[in-house]
């Protein structure tokens, strides 16, 4: 912010979206800048996102609003809450091991939106610090495979670019 406020005057027009999008078109990317990578951003307005991480961000909102509206974590109990967790978080662990097409990635990714937003308010709703402790275990389970493989196939897309 520091550099943006201090550009010279002939910039004082420049939207704080141009001036990023100028210096660091790849900020809320965290994917290389390549043709590699191309599948794995929208360019909108000239800054790059991840696509992954805007459908999961666009999950969160859903859970959000799904919850507020229908207060569904309340009504079930918990065996059912944990059958809803494993249902949404299957369509990631498979999308992620079939290496399925891009667009049921998305779908994968909005649905683990959900259930992280989900989760997080479930662990205040839940009396019990098993089943909190089960949440947080299952996240990090599969959050740290899943962060490598992504890791390892940005490193391999990357140098067949």
């Amino acid at each position: 912010m520091r550099a943006y406020r201090s550009r010279p005057p002939a910039r004082a027009e420049q939207s704080l979206w141009e001036y990023v999008a100028e210096r660091d078109p790849y900020l809320f990317a965290h994917h290389p800048a390549g043709k590699a990578f191309r599948e794995h951003v929208w360019r909108i307005r000239g800054l790059y996102f991840c696509k992954g991480c805007m459908m999961t961000a666009a999950g969160l909102v859903l859970g959000i609003v799904f919850q507020a509206t229908t207060g569904w974590l309340g009504a079930l109990d918990t065996a059912e809450v944990a059958i809803v967790f494993v249902l949404l978080l299957i369509p990631t662990i498979i999308s992620h091991a079939l290496d399925l097409p891009r667009p049921l990635k998305h779908v994968s990714r909005l649905l683990l939106g959900v259930l992280l937003i989900s989760a997080v308010f479930y662990l205040f709703v839940t009396d019990s610090w098993l089943v909190r402790g089960i949440i947080v275990g299952t996240y990090l389970a599969v959050k740290i495979p899943l962060e490598r493989r992504r890791r390892t196939m940005n490193r391999r897309i990357g140098a067949s670019d």
